[in-house]
């Protein structure tokens, strides 16, 4: 009878582990332990909840990647739009700078003129700040708006 209340109460003490106990890699588990681990499925438990650990690791990573794809092409964009803006404001700069030479040159000379010309030269500064795709429109419009009245100064000039 002592025997078997010895086994039991060995066994009993065994039964006593937690998921903890059978981590394998923390520590060095004595053979009750080990049996019990292996009995009772607490390796098994251990096992579930490291690989449900990983595969919750792959979908956060995989997260990581479409989020960081996803930043990378609108930065790309971005960075296109800018490009695409900072040639628009050149060429905008370009030809404010030849509509302003054309009235300067000579061709036209009465006060309409001087007042285009001084209208032009804050045209250019102000390309100069335009920092927004509006603003740049607004400027595009009135270097359009310059150039038909240039043209139409110069016709006039052309007919006296």
């Amino acid at each position: 009878m002592k025997k078997y209340l010895l086994f039991t109460s060995i066994l009993l003490a065994g039964c006593a582990t937690t998921p903890q106990d059978c981590d394998l890699s923390a520590q060095d588990p004595g053979f009750l332990t080990k049996l019990n681990c292996a009995t009772s499925g607490g390796y098994r438990q251990k096992i579930d909840a490291q690989e449900q650990q990983i595969l919750q690791s792959q979908r956060d990573n995989n997260i990581a990647k479409q989020n960081l794809e996803i930043t990378q092409k609108r930065e790309q964009t971005t960075n296109q739009q800018l490009s695409d803006e900072q040639a628009r404001l050149a060429a905008l700069r370009s030809d404010l700078a030849q509509t302003l030479k054309r009235l300067q040159s000579g061709k036209v000379k009465n006060k309409q003129s001087q007042q285009e010309i001084k209208q032009l030269q804050a045209l250019q500064q102000q390309s100069l700040h335009a920092t927004s795709p509006s603003e740049l429109a607004a400027i595009e419009k009135k270097v359009a708006e310059a150039k038909h009245k240039v043209e139409a100064l110069e016709q006039a000039n052309a007919l006296r």
